[in-house]
């Protein structure tokens, strides 16, 4: 008899399994092929110390998509265009409108209306009861943390006036967005037909509720306590999703939410978030294996740690070092080793707190616009000799953004000038040339000055001598010529 008994409720669970979710909860569409588990021997066991390794088939989730929360840029995907169940994350979209639509009333008193009981049987509650008087903001976190259907349907009805008016505002806020592949039934995610929606259109929505400050408060929140109502005392909830929580064995570093869903239909589901060093992550993982039951949060992690491993934090130092900034030397010897080059280093004057996080396939930019943002005055020749350390210019890099910075160009070698007796091939000659032959020539150039110099004198002196001779001809001329004009005026006289 017990054999029996255990053969009928084998049969009678197998059963349950293969007909419950499909008569229940009919999916939207068929879903993709679940990955391969971890463990087949086809796949690349995941490598923790290399994150950024990861490949697709490591996930559980049969649809997941990886994007940078700033710009949208896609980082990993898998499916992210297959419609799916999104279960419980379907509440993102209903806190995103309740706090737009409530924004100014977020500490209002409210009223439980009775819509918080219109939920299937085996809904996740927080739980409220109709009648209960309390916070519309503790309403919001009995949703997100708790996950709670009836906290959902309150809200829907507190914001849109009906389960069916908020229905159609989240669709219309989903089409706003630029979704195009989902369709919500209702505010809570529990499956029914015509409710679906895709990785991408989930990135999407989440995107879009984590710009808003009181959303990311409350995702981010691990535990909370919620005030006494008229019907019971202080509430302390914790959140379902476990990255964010303190203490647990899933708490994941950086983690700023955002909700978990789970549905026979939808599978493990989580959307999660992180920021590190400035860069923003989404991950969206959709039907994580229901074999292992922490699937959804590894897939998390393991997209996180390959999301930020695709970043990198560069200072101004490495980027001035990768410029690899370099003169050439005029006048080096031709021994130099490093061919008449040196590389101008930067001793920095003021240190500012420049950093850029950039994701590794856009260095090249980050190197140009660095590039741009430098002004180089230099102040010394680039002739040799020069002495290691040697002060050639200044810089000054101002980013878009922080502080100036400015620092002193210096040479990173000595450099040692070509000597002066190898300038050409005629001094090379003179070098073989003996003492006594310049003594010589020295001697042969003193005595031809001398006989030129006494050459010079003697003709100057025939010249003077040539004058003086000339000067005394014409003297003599002029005393005749002077003595025949006396005689020619004498009277003659007759006898």
């Amino acid at each position: 008899m017990r054999s029996i008994r255990l053969k009928l409720s084998a049969l009678c669970a197998a059963l349950l399994l293969l007909f419950g979710g499909t008569l229940a909860h009919a999916a939207p569409t068929a879903t993709p092929s679940p990955t391969l588990p971890p463990f087949d021997a086809s796949v690349p066991r995941y490598d923790q110390d290399h994150p950024e390794a990861l490949t697709p088939d490591q996930i559980y989730a049969q649809s997941f998509i990886l994007i940078n929360q700033e710009d949208g840029r896609v980082l990993m995907e898998k499916n992210a265009d297959v419609r799916m169940n999104p279960a419980s994350i379907t509440k993102i979209m209903t806190l995103l409108l309740a706090v737009e639509y409530h924004a100014g009333a977020l500490n209002e008193v409210i009223t439980v209306p009775r819509a918080a009981e219109d939920i299937p049987k085996d809904s996740s509650v927080v739980p409220i009861t109709v009648g209960e008087e309390m916070t519309f903001t503790d309403l919001l976190y009995g949703m997100m943390l708790r996950s709670g259907n009836d906290a959902a349907n309150a809200v829907a009805v507190l914001v849109g006036g009906s389960i069916d008016g908020f229905v159609d505002m989240m669709n219309d806020r989903a089409k706003e967005l630029g979704c195009t592949g989902t369709h919500f039934v209702n505010p809570h995610g529990y499956t029914a037909d015509g409710h679906y929606t895709t990785a991408r259109d989930l990135a999407i929505i989440t995107r879009a509720a984590m710009q808003n400050a009181t959303v990311r408060r409350i995702v981010g929140t691990g535990q909370y306590t919620m005030s006494p109502t008229n019907l019971r005392g202080e509430y302390i909830i914790q959140n379902s999703n476990l990255l964010v929580v303190y203490g647990s064995e899933f708490r994941y570093s950086g983690a700023t939410g955002v909700k978990t869903g789970t549905t026979s239909a939808a599978g493990q589901c989580l959307v999660s978030a992180a920021d590190k060093n400035g860069v923003k992550l989404i991950c969206v993982a959709l039907k994580s294996t229901t074999a292992f039951v922490n699937a959804k949060w590894q897939d998390a992690k393991r997209l996180l740690n390959y999301g930020f491993a695709q970043y990198r934090t560069y200072t101004f130092a490495e980027l001035y070092d990768m410029l690899n900034l370099t003169v050439p030397i005029s006048g080096a010897s031709e021994d130099d080793a490093s061919g008449s080059v040196i590389r101008l280093n930067a001793l920095i004057n003021r240190a500012g707190s420049y950093e850029a996080t950039i994701h590794v396939d856009n260095l090249g930019d980050l190197l140009q616009s660095f590039r741009d943002s430098l002004t180089i005055e230099y102040t010394h020749d680039f002739t040799a000799p020069l002495d290691v350390g040697t002060v050639m210019g200044r810089l000054t890099f101002t980013p878009p953004e922080g502080d100036v910075i400015t620092a002193v160009l210096v040479s990173d070698r000595a450099v040692n000038a070509a000597p002066a007796a190898r300038v050409s091939g005629i001094g090379s000659l003179l070098e073989r040339v003996p003492k006594w032959v310049y003594f010589a020539l020295a001697f042969l150039l003193l005595f031809l000055l001398i006989l030129i110099v006494a050459r010079i004198v003697s003709a100057i002196r025939r010249a003077r001598r040539r004058a003086q001779a000339r000067k005394r001809a014409r003297e003599r001329a002029r005393q005749r010529a002077a003595r025949a004009r006396a005689q020619r005026r004498r009277p003659k006289y007759r006898a």
